[in-house]
């Protein structure tokens, strides 16, 4: 894990910035986003790259969150397509969207197909309808003991809003 944290520390600090974090009081709308990763694991640093689809919706389960459905499709095969949870916060004007959820995981590898996809997104404005978005994602079993995805992917991207 990057940061010099732990996946716990990590899900953790998501998990408390969606709860607890500053809300983004504008109206919520469905959006798009299409974003270029490349996994950043010390063991293969640079040596996949991700294409990511993600599609959050405008509805608010929970009176707070909004659902986020993602695919993801790997130069090296690997792919994943994931559904989760994530809220929008403003930080100081800048628009933040932490998230997390299951994901069926695809690999060579034979890791464990059922993984979980924890991290966060970046915003910023370049049009009332479109974003440049920078973020971070980590996809992994959270287990010690059993074969993990355990990959982090640092993406940039452009999210239409419609």
């Amino acid at each position: 894990m990057p940061f010099g944290l732990t996946y716990a520390a990590f899900v953790a600090g998501i998990g408390l910035s969606m709860v607890f974090g500053p809300v983004d009081s504008t109206a919520p709308q469905s959006s798009r986003a299409l974003s270029l990763g490349t996994v950043t694991t010390s063991a293969t640093l640079g040596d996949e790259n991700f294409v990511t689809f993600t599609q959050i919706n405008d509805q608010v389960v929970w009176k707070r969150f909004n659902p986020i459905y993602a695919v993801g499709l790997s130069d090296q095969g690997t792919a994943f397509i994931s559904a989760g949870l994530g809220r929008r916060l403003d930080v100081f004007g800048i628009k933040v969207m932490p998230f997390t959820g299951p994901a069926l995981y695809f690999d060579n590898n034979n890791n464990d197909v059922i993984q979980f996809r924890t991290g966060f997104e970046i915003g910023q404005n370049l049009t009332d309808t479109l974003s440049l978005t920078g973020g971070y994602y980590h996809i992994s079993n959270g287990q010690a003991n059993a074969p993990s995805a355990d990959i982090d992917v640092a993406h940039l991207g452009l999210r239409m809003q419609f």
